[in-house]
């Protein structure tokens, strides 16, 4: 029935199957039949190719689309970083200059007066004429020891006569000869505190000393680079590297070998070379002990690429932990693993204060300073930022600050227990700064956000540290602390907020 009905549809003469089988042209018809079902099958196959093949340029033309916007979003945000940061590079070097005093004729010598016949004076006028010019003598003599024994000249101060000071001192003196270089045995002395507060850091005035010596330095190497090519080639290529290297951190163990490695090979390539030598002891708060074999200047290069990468781990903690305090953990890490490498050292000791100064000027709360939000010389002692010569907002502040507080306790919170490096920064500077902000007389919204970026997500690691010091201190941070300021501070109500996070979540009882 079937083949009847299949010999209708194919208009083939009827045949029983019998009669197929053993018709002549049997094999020919089996052929043909088969021909015919390869030709569709190989149609069919074809027609699925193509389309499997459009599918996939279709995909990959959608995701290079994606490529693309995002490359160009990339692009567009790089174009306007570039854009604030030479803003702010422009507005950094502008400055008013100080009227200079008006010029002093030269006392002109006294006239001496011929000698006239007198009676000779009597004794007692006669002793006190000696007493008189005992007494002038003595001051004169005073004046030669403060210029260093030298004759009383017009000119600035000649530097101090030691063969040691001598050479350190020659490359800053070419960074700006109208200053004088403050020689290394004077450090203690300029590093005196000009504040009188006991809750302002010891070393506050002494990182802005720091940060205007390497302002000087990169003004000398600047002009240094124009002279010679080379040079202008490796500070180009080592800023590009410490950028990109900073900037593509990640969270996680180990998820950052790569982008260290790159920035330590840099800096090594810097540490070993031999010109422009500068005075390390000029950008540390406490210069170390002079130690036998260790050269008493660092390239120039070195140091300024320090400076370069300080600037940029600042930077990527108020771009990155300002939003996401998280993040400023890696930046911590790797902070903290590049100063503590033994072959970036001087005289045993780490050049971290190049880091912890700029710190200083970015964020003045770290180190007790304090100041009314609603005045102008206020927001400068809060290191309130302006752009385009206006304060920025208010949340754009309280968010730099934020980052800023949460890199500070990525910095000095590490456990080096288990390592051979020693800690450049250890936690007592923790210690020391919470302690500053915390016996700061009428603190602002401020101090109690920073306060709060420090002791978020690193709260275990303090308590490791210090254990019952530690809740005292937490107690104080977060209850009396907020307490001070008035109920309708939101800053200080986050502080309180965060107590209670901590007491829910953690079951920290303060």
């Amino acid at each position: 029935m079937m083949i009847q009905k299949l010999n209708e549809m194919s208009l083939l003469p009827e045949f029983s199957r019998s009669t197929a089988l053993s018709h002549e042209n049997a094999e020919l018809i089996h052929n043909d039949a088969l021909d015919a079902a390869r030709i569709e099958h190989q149609r069919v196959r074809e027609a699925a190719l193509r389309a499997f093949e459009n599918n996939e340029l279709a995909i990959l033309q959608l995701r290079l689309r994606e490529q693309a916007a995002q490359e160009t979003k990339r692009l567009m945000l790089e174009r306007e970083r570039a854009q604030l940061a030479a803003r702010v590079i422009e507005l950094q070097r502008t400055h008013i200059p100080l009227p200079k005093a008006p010029h002093r004729p030269p006392t002109p010598p006294r006239a001496e007066t011929p000698p006239q016949a007198c009676s000779p004076p009597a004794p007692k006028d006669l002793e006190s004429s000696r007493e008189e010019q005992r007494h002038e003598k003595q001051k004169e003599g005073s004046t030669v020891i403060s210029e260093t024994q030298e004759p009383k000249q017009s000119s600035p101060p000649t530097p101090p006569t030691n063969q040691t000071d001598i050479k350190t001192q020659v490359p800053l003196n070419k960074m700006d000869p109208l200053k004088q270089v403050i020689p290394q045995h004077q450090s203690q002395a300029r590093a005196q505190p000009l504040h009188s507060d006991p809750y302002i850091h010891p070393g506050a005035s002494r990182y802005l000393e720091i940060h205007q010596q390497l302002k000087r330095l990169r003004a000398y190497m600047k002009e240094q680079s124009t002279q010679n090519p080379n040079l202008k080639k490796k500070m180009s290529e080592g800023r590009r590297v410490i950028r990109m290297s900073i900037g593509q951190l990640t969270e996680g163990k180990g998820a950052n070998k790569q982008q260290m490695s790159k920035i330590l090979t840099i800096l090594k390539d810097a540490h070993a070379a031999s010109d422009y030598p500068v005075e390390p002891g000029m950008f540390i708060v406490t210069t170390p002990s002079t130690i036998h074999g260790v050269p008493s200047h660092l390239p120039g290069l070195f140091i300024w690429l320090l400076n370069v990468f300080s600037k940029m781990l600042v930077k990527q903690l108020i771009d990155e932990a300002g939003v996401s305090p998280k993040a400023a953990d890696p930046i911590g890490v790797l902070a903290v693993s590049i100063f503590a490498q033994k072959d970036l050292l001087w005289r045993e000791s780490s050049l971290i204060d190049i880091l912890i100064a700029k710190m200083r000027v970015v964020c003045p709360v770290l180190f007790g300073l304090r100041g009314n939000e609603k005045t102008e010389e206020g927001r400068k002692r809060l290191g309130w930022w302006k752009l385009d010569g206006r304060w920025v907002e208010e949340q754009v502040h309280y968010t730099r600050m934020t980052g800023l507080g949460a890199g500070f306790a990525a910095i000095a919170l590490r456990d080096f227990s288990k390592s051979a490096l020693k800690n450049p920064y250890p936690p007592s500077n923790y210690w020391q700064s919470m302690a500053s902000i915390l016996n700061t007389p009428d603190p602002s919204s401020t101090q109690y956000l920073v306060v709060k970026a420090m002791i978020e997500n690193y709260e275990q690691r303090f308590l490791a540290f210090y254990g019952s010091f530690g809740k005292s201190a937490f107690r104080l941070a977060l209850i009396d602390f907020p307490s001070r300021a008035p109920s309708t501070n939101v800053a200080a109500s986050a502080l309180k907020v965060l107590g209670d996070k901590l007491r829910r979540d953690v079951g920290l009882r303060l």
